[in-house]
């Protein structure tokens, strides 16, 4: 669940709404159409761009195919696995105290020195930041992380913009390609 988080951007409940029948492997996409509330599976996500195709890496692909492969076609794909309570739809509060915060707190990562190192205690939506961090240092535009995301305002995808690698450089290069650039008279 974790992997598909941070590769794909997904809020929580779209990935715990997440059915089996919405992954195309064939294409290697994910249609985010469900989302998981409180009140259980809402058919239209939070506003009409969260509706929206997602492409999947590989190697997510492959991990996610591992869980799926023997899920009912309309079976969600992330349940409680608690013995004797097993298959029913993922709790927020519940999966954070119970998996993610464990998770966290026995996870370590190497710095740059070689030194091992706590993770910090980020909460599971950083999921969705570290994506969209990561694409934009990539150099893949705002605007297609905004429709990745399913952001409804471009403001809301702005936030990442000092992320950007080299921001200004297709503008300059632009500017320098011009065959004839206006000048002052001297």
């Amino acid at each position: 669940m974790c992997l598909l988080g941070v590769y794909t951007g997904l809020r929580w409940g779209e990935l715990s709404g997440l059915h089996r029948h919405r992954i195309d492997q064939r294409r290697s996409r994910i249609f985010v159409v469900e989302v998981n509330t409180k009140r259980g599976i809402k058919e239209y996500p939070k506003s009409s761009r969260s509706r929206r195709e997602v492409p999947l890496p590989a190697h997510v692909l492959e991990a996610l195919e591992r869980h799926i492969y023997r899920l009912d076609r309309d079976a969600v794909v992330f349940t409680t696995v608690t013995r004797g309570r097993s298959g029913r739809l993922l709790d927020d509060g519940n999966w954070r105290r119970q998996t993610w915060w464990p998770a966290v707190e026995g996870a370590r990562y190497f710095d740059d020195d070689g030194e091992q190192q706590l993770v910090p205690h980020y909460p599971p939506h950083s999921m969705r930041h570290t994506c969209a961090s990561w694409l934009v240092q990539k150099g893949v535009s705002l605007y297609e992380v905004q429709h990745l995301l399913g952001h409804e305002s471009f403001q809301t995808t702005q936030r990442y913009a000092h992320l950007q690698p080299d921001a200004h450089k297709a503008v300059l290069g632009a500017w320098e390609r011009m065959e004839t650039p206006l000048t002052i008279a001297a």
